[in-house]
């Protein structure tokens, strides 16, 4: 009779200790990553910071690990992902027989392989900042005086479904004592997302330039917006609604009138560190059908790292019904150096 109580308690114990260390069952699942010369650890992906992986395990919350020395890498739960185009992406990491990295969309189930380069962070927490800084400028000296200055900056913060975003730019230029440019560009935006693709948007827009007749143009709208592409190579977002006009002029007759808001943001990432950008604004008036103000701002940006790159940037600015003595288009082509976080 002692044999079978014997045997009871061998297999109640034996299914305690298989419940709680996993004795008989596959081993706990974990992130997993490879690294350096046959390094190996099993923990938490948790964040990218300048180029570094943070990893987290049983004994250390934060290892970082460069991204040009992982092997490989694999998740066992999804992680979010911004890439430096700014969309978003969704999926556990997964690493490719060819040794690149890629991500497992969810739910679609597609397998996308990213450049550690192109993206900007894993998980990045609710509320944060991103964007950049440039800075470009000339002088020349000698048979010819010539200077010019070009700061700007780009930021915008997500929350779980709403977006906000600042843009200024400042551009100065001097030709033998002659100042020959001078205007200031601001916008803001705020956007609320009723789904991942729809949203509605409050914005404000200014603009303050000497050569142009313009004390300030202040701009107010209202619009709907759709999201149609947000993936690693593309993104793109079209916006409609109305705005209100008010142009305070120096020389010509000040203006107030109503008129449409038609807005595009469209990303393309042309090579692996090369990436083109397009901000169009087209403003159709209402009284006047065939009047209208346009502004389209296209940069290419060539990555250098470490968040670091090259800006070219192209403005084309177009007034159908521009003040006596002002040309109806105007153009400037700016050059700089630009930081992102």
């Amino acid at each position: 009779m002692t044999l079978p109580k014997t045997l009871i308690k061998a297999a109640a114990l034996f299914i305690f200790l298989t419940l709680t260390t996993g004795v008989g069952i596959s081993p706990a699942l974990a992130d997993k990553i490879e690294f350096g010369d046959g390094n190996a650890l099993q923990g938490t992906v948790s964040t990218l910071e300048n180029g570094t992986v943070i990893f987290s395990t049983a004994y250390a919350d934060k290892i970082k690990i460069p991204v040009d020395k992982i092997k490989s890498i694999s998740t066992d739960k999804a992680v979010t992902i911004k890439m430096t185009n700014d969309s978003i992406l969704t999926g556990k990491l997964t690493t490719l027989d060819d040794g690149k990295v890629a991500i497992i969309l969810e739910p679609i189930g597609e397998t996308v392989p990213i450049q550690w380069d192109q993206v900007k962070n894993i998980n990045e927490p609710p509320g944060g900042w991103s964007g950049n800084f440039a800075a470009g400028g000339t002088v020349q000296t000698g048979n010819v005086e010539r200077t010019s200055v070009s700061v700007g900056f780009d930021a915008k913060r997500d929350w779980e479904h709403d977006r906000f975003q600042i843009r200024f730019l400042h551009n100065y230029a001097e030709d033998t004592g002659t100042v020959t440019a001078r205007n200031t560009f601001g916008a803001l935006k705020f956007d609320h997302f009723f789904t991942d693709s729809f949203f509605t948007g409050l914005s404000l827009e200014l603009l303050k330039d000497e050569f142009k007749d313009l004390n300030l143009r202040a701009i107010i709208g209202w619009g709907l917006g759709y999201r149609i592409w947000n993936d690693s190579v593309k993104t793109l977002e079209v916006e409609a609604g109305i705005t209100y006009f008010s142009e305070d002029l120096d020389m010509g007759m000040d203006d107030q009138f109503m008129s449409g808001r038609i807005g595009l943001t469209y990303s393309y990432q042309l090579l692996e560190n090369l990436l083109f950008k397009n901000y169009l604004l087209y403003y159709p008036s209402f009284e006047e059908p065939k009047e209208y103000r346009l502004r389209n701002e296209a940069s290419l940006i060539s990555q250098l790292g470490k968040g670091w790159s090259f800006k070219l940037t192209h403005i084309f600015d177009q007034n159908s019904d521009p003040a006596p003595t002002v040309e109806d288009k105007d153009q400037q082509f700016i050059f700089a150096l630009q930081y992102t976080f």
